[in-house]
């Protein structure tokens, strides 16, 4: 069996695809507007990507109401299709140890082999506007969508 660092390394380029697409979406999203709803994209057997979202059907939709929204969708989509890898964004407020909490871009990576992890980047608002992101790091982490 595969231990998790070497499944890592092999995973490694579709953990990029997912990661890469949807922090540039979450990034985008807290320079228009401060913030954003927790979203997904998926990585499909033809290496293509898909980005997922979830609504309540209410006007004013929170990140609790949504997130469960989206597992349950995404769920769907791993049974009507061949899907490699999700990934699931959402803002959250972590503390690094010998550091004043901060926000951050999560995004949890789960492939269809087995590895889930949750990749962080920190983020805060400057001074005079806009914001600095911070670099990124990862963590083993258990799966949250179970899609497989």
């Amino acid at each position: 069996m595969t231990d998790q660092n070497e499944l890592y390394a092999e995973l490694k380029p579709d953990i990029q695809t997912i990661a890469s697409t949807l922090f540039d979406f979450s990034q985008q999203c807290i320079r228009d507007r401060g913030d954003f709803l927790p979203h997904g994209a998926v990585l499909k057997a033809d290496n293509t990507i898909e980005l997922v979202g979830a609504t309540s059907g209410n006007e004013i939709a929170n990140a609790p109401e949504i997130l469960p929204l989206l597992h349950g969708g995404l769920r769907g989509l791993a049974k009507e299709k061949v899907l490699t890898a999700i990934g699931v964004a959402e803002s959250v407020t972590i503390t690094i140890p010998g550091q004043a909490p901060t926000k951050a871009i999560k995004v949890l990576f789960e492939h269809r082999r087995g590895l889930t992890i949750a990749l962080y980047m920190p983020y805060e608002k400057k001074f005079l506007r806009g914001h600095l992101f911070g670099s990124m790091f990862s963590t083993p982490a258990n799966p949250e969508v179970n899609a497989w």
